[in-house]
Order: C-alpha cells, then sequence, then structure tokens
C-alpha cells in the first residue's frame, strides 16, 4: 500500500521517502510548503487546500482527511482536481489544537465544547435564532446570536446574546474535551435586564456512544445567581446519522425545578459533512411550564470546512 504523508518534509526530516512522495505528487498543486500556492504551470478549477493551516486542518477527524487522500475529492463533493492516492498522516504541524476526532455532532441544548466555523439556524415552538460562530486561533471561539418569537405578543425581536467560549483541556488518548465561556444578554427585545451565564461545557467518546453536558449559572442584574442549570445528552453515530436524547435540569433559587427531555436526530447532509440538520422535541417532564411538545431543529452550515455549494 502507497503511503502519502501530507506534510511537510520540515516537519519530518528524517522521513525522506514520505518527501519525495509529497514532492513529487502533491507539491504542484499544493506548493512546495504546503501553503496551497499551486505551480506556475498548474491549472486549478479550485484554488488548492492550505495543508498547514491548523483551523481548517483539525477541525475534521483524520479518518476525513484520509478518506479524501485515498478516494479522491470526488468522492466527497470537492474538486475534481484532487486525485485519489492512499493514506495519509497529520496535516497540523502545531501542538494544541483541538482534533477533529472531538468535533462531536451537535445537540441542540448543550453548547459543545469544540470551537466551532459555523452559521446555524434553530427552530423551538414558535421561537427561532441565528447563530454565528467564529473560531481564533487555536482554542477561542466568539459567537452571535439573534432570536425572534411569532406568537401572539406584538414584539417578535426576542434579543440578542453574545458569547465567549475557550477551550481549556482535550485529549485524544482519552477521546474527551472540557471548555470554559460566558454569554451575555442585554435588556434589548422581551430581555428586560442585563443576564450573564457563565458556564462549563464538555464532551467524550466512550465509545460506542458519544456524551455531552453542560452547567450553565444564570445571574441577572440585580437579582445575582438566579438559577443552575443541568444539561446532559448521549448519542451513538450510525453512519450519516446520530440518534440523540438531552436532559436539561434547571434548579432556579426560588420556585420549581423543571425538568426537560429532548429526543432528537442529528444528519450529516452534505458528504463532506458541513452542513448537517437536526430535528425532534422538546417534552417537558416537571416543572410549571404546560407539558406540551415542542418541535426543535436546526441547520448548521461549517463555513470553515467549504462553501456551502461545494461537498455534496
Amino acid at each position: 500500500m502507497i503511503v502519502v504523508l501530507l506534510a511537510l518534509a520540515a516537519q519530518a526530516p528524517g522521513d525522506s521517502g514520505a518527501a519525495a512522495l509529497y514532492q513529487a505528487w502533491c507539491s504542484k498543486c499544493h506548493g512546495t510548503d504546503g501553503r496551497g500556492r499551486a505551480a506556475a504551470t498548474t491549472r486549478l478549477a479550485v484554488p488548492p487546500a492550505d495543508l498547514q493551516e491548523c483551523q481548517a486542518s483539525t477541525a475534521e477527524p483524520e479518518a476525513r482527511w484520509i478518506g479524501i487522500v485515498t478516494q479522491g475529492g470526488a468522492a466527497f463533493g470537492l474538486s475534481l482536481d484532487m486525485p485519489a492516492f492512499g493514506d495519509a498522516r497529520s496535516l497540523c504541524g502545531e501542538s494544541g489544537w483541538p482534533p477533529g476526532e472531538l468535533n462531536f455532532p451537535r445537540p441542540y441544548l448543550v453548547e459543545k465544547a469544540f470551537p466551532e466555523n459555523e452559521w446555524v439556524v434553530t427552530e423551538a415552538g414558535r421561537g427561532q435564532a441565528l447563530i454565528y460562530e467564529r473560531r481564533f486561533g487555536k482554542r477561542l471561539q466568539i459567537e452571535g446570536e439573534a432570536r425572534t418569537v411569532f406568537d401572539s405578543v406584538d414584539r417578535p425581536f426576542d434579543g440578542v446574546t453574545a458569547a465567549l467560549k475557550y477551550n481549556v483541556w482535550h485529549s485524544l488518548e482519552r477521546r474527551a474535551l472540557a471548555s470554559l465561556g460566558v454569554e451575555a444578554t442585554p435588556p434589548l427585545g422581551r430581555q428586560e435586564r442585563w443576564e450573564i451565564e457563565p458556564f462549563l461545557s464538555f464532551g467524550a467518546n466512550p465509545r460506542p456512544v458519544v456524551l455531552q453536558g453542560e452547567v450553565v449559572a444564570s445571574w441577572e442584574k440585580a437579582d445575582g445567581v438566579t438559577a443552575l442549570s443541568y444539561r446532559l445528552g448521549v448519542g451513538q453515530e450510525l453512519g450519516r446519522v446520530v440518534p440523540m436524547l438531552e436532559a436539561g435540569w434547571t434548579v432556579p433559587r426560588k420556585g420549581e425545578h423543571a425538568l426537560s427531555l429532548y429526543p432528537q436526530l442529528w444528519v450529516r447532509l452534505s458528504r463532506l459533512g458541513h452542513v448537517a440538520a437536526s430535528v425532534g422535541a422538546a417534552l417537558p417532564a416537571v416543572g410549571p411550564e404546560p407539558r406540551h411538545p415542542r418541535l426543535i431543529a436546526f441547520l448548521l452550515w461549517d463555513y470553515g470546512d467549504a462553501p456551502l455549494s461545494r461537498g455534496w
């Protein structure tokens, strides 16, 4: 079996065979330094990938990159210019980047611990949200969210939220990661006062299941900490679909506890995996809210992986 090491010769100076294969087969398109600068004589329909760009190369599991190299770009809806070669090795030469193996499918309720580059549109009953996530450097992510509610109240604008998230720990060996973050909601729309929500989120993959969880503290201006929320989700990847079940338990400082269940089905829509959707239901089980089920759904595009039109 032919092994193609998609990394620079400088990253593996002792592996002259791998360096020679890269220079012979890959450098004409991806450049002699792997930065995506094709040779002047190379004509490509799509600009080649920058193989040293860690933000892109670490966002997907290594198995995905191996598949692209072994099967070619067309097998994943990418450029026909990318031929099929053989196996591959890790692309990013820097330490500290969470590996794509820990980029688990997104739940509805739990904030993922993995930093993302995504657009997400969500639906929960009569409420909608548009979410923008942007990754900075190895571990930091910023997020903005705008919400609407179409009900009997003549104020459809619900409010906005800004957030920061930082991956504090990850381990490919343990197949787990954890992040700290904070969300801030100003008094806009239907929101009457400032609300700050620090949180801890985590994910783990004790095979064959995926566990993701979050602990959130709610702080409101003048009232201080008003509630603690505990959220946990479990799912199992079955090819391109992931059935999941989440539970959300809210413990207010005053008033009744609330418990809701969220059965859902996550589906990878594109072959590349950068477009996915989920549909399910929110089922109140305990608490003051009426126990009527609500539809929940989202559609996401990981714009850091590929343009929306590619990868199908």
